[in-house]
């Protein structure tokens, strides 16, 4: 399967952004579609693209930026323009000069630098936008991204509706499967024998050459110890120190690490919810890696475990969260144990999601959300997720629903 057959939900974003905005800037990790996205919209403009991963693009970049862009005409889409910092200053003067929408569409891969360039010299003309492996619905080569946000407000009985139909439109699948073929392009048009081993060489290439783009790094081999143990952490909170004395390095290495990670697009920290905003930022969040199967893949793991289906959740969830303003997603954690998977903040309003693996569930899995809707009193419902395909309203306000008819 060719990587240009898959619909991308951020399509219709990027084309509508590019009627308002002067530039586009798409963000993600590497090898998430971002080259193939751009060209893919380039080509429909009718604009050139030119990638700053040619050594001759790159030099002409660094040297006379006001000369590429003159070269690329009216406008273009660049890859991997934070290779260049100097772009983003003519990239400046040329929008400035023109003011007129949908002049450039810009790549990149190094959150520092391109949300850096963003928010000084292009703010105020550049829309920023991330672009994450492939979900589950573009999997199914479905054009639009359905989300999650018909959980809200609505009556229950219209809520089960809307799962049952997508049930019926994807059908059962298989939750390990889904883990291990994950949402990278690449990996996912290989056959699934290879999946692995393509997995386990992005996670070389990253702690040995991708990493010092970031920062400097004296032994690639200790970082890919790092990005290897902190895989098997997804779904649990995350322990600095706990970290620092497994690998027998300094806490604020990890930071620095965890910093790295994050701003490659590859790390995703899940905040903890409270009423007290104050109160939110000081609990340990969540970890979990922006692909599923990477982290299956980079711990090493023979199988998939439960904390894998939660990272699967949590992808899906991320993307959700990226598409409107008002969106959040955290976790829920008591001092007594009490918890719950995710918090889907929109609009001041709250839906509480649980996630397990087990092929039956009943209300006393469900006591934990019963909890946190009634400790909040602005939840409109909780919905525990699992491989029960039986759709059903568990008490009022708490519905249990297969994982595959949310995703």
């Amino acid at each position: 399967m060719s990587i240009y057959h898959f619909p991308r939900a951020l399509y219709q974003t990027l084309r509508r952004d590019l009627t308002v905005y002067p530039i586009v800037a798409v963000v993600g990790a590497r090898q998430v579609g971002k080259s193939t996205l751009g060209r893919q919209i380039a080509e429909e403009l009718g604009i050139p693209h030119r990638t700053l991963d040619d050594r001759d693009v790159l030099a002409q970049a660094l040297e006379d930026p006001e000369g590429l862009l003159s070269d690329l005409g009216e406008g273009g889409f660049i890859d991997e323009a934070q290779r260049a910092p100097e772009l983003f200053l003519a990239l400046k003067g040329v929008v400035d000069r023109e003011q007129r929408p949908g002049q450039y569409l810009i790549s990149g891969s190094n959150q520092p630098k391109m949300t850096g360039a963003v928010g000084d010299s292009l703010l105020g003309r550049a829309a920023y936008r991330t672009l994450r492996p492939l979900t589950m619905s573009e999997l199914r080569l479905e054009e639009e991204y359905a989300g999650w946000s018909f959980l809200f407000d609505k009556e229950d009985e219209a809520v089960i509706s809307e799962i049952e139909r997508r049930i019926e439109a994807s059908g059962e699948l298989d939750w390990k499967q889904a883990v291990e073929t994950g949402g990278f392009p690449r990996s996912v048009a290989a056959p699934p024998d290879l999946r692995r081993r393509i997995l386990d060489d992005y996670v070389q290439v990253f702690a040995n050459r991708d990493i010092r783009e970031l920062l400097a790094v004296e032994s690639g081999d200790r970082f890919e110890q790092f990005l290897r143990l902190i895989a098997t952490r997804v779904g649990q909170t995350l322990n600095v120190q706990g970290l620092a004395n497994d690998l027998g390095i300094a806490t604020s290495t990890v930071q620095r690490w965890i910093r790295a990670l994050d701003r490659s697009f590859l790390l995703e920290l899940l905040p903890s919810y409270s009423r007290n905003a104050g109160h939110r930022v000081i609990k340990a969040p969540k970890v979990f890696l922006t692909d599923v199967a990477l982290a299956l893949a980079a711990a090493r793991e023979p199988e998939p475990t439960g904390f894998h289906l939660e990272n699967l959740i949590a992808t899906d969830l991320c993307v959700w969260r990226d598409q409107g303003p008002g969106r959040s997603l955290h976790y829920w954690r008591t001092r007594s144990g009490q918890e719950v998977d995710f918090v889907l903040a929109k609009d001041r309003r709250l839906l509480s999601v649980e996630v397990k693996t087990a092929k039956a569930v009943d209300a006393g899995d469900a006591r934990h959300l019963s909890t946190f809707c009634d400790e909040h009193p602005n939840t409109d419902r909780g919905v525990l997720i699992s491989s029960d395909p039986n759709v059903r309203l568990l008490k009022k306000g708490i519905i249990a629903a297969p994982w595959w008819g949310l995703v």
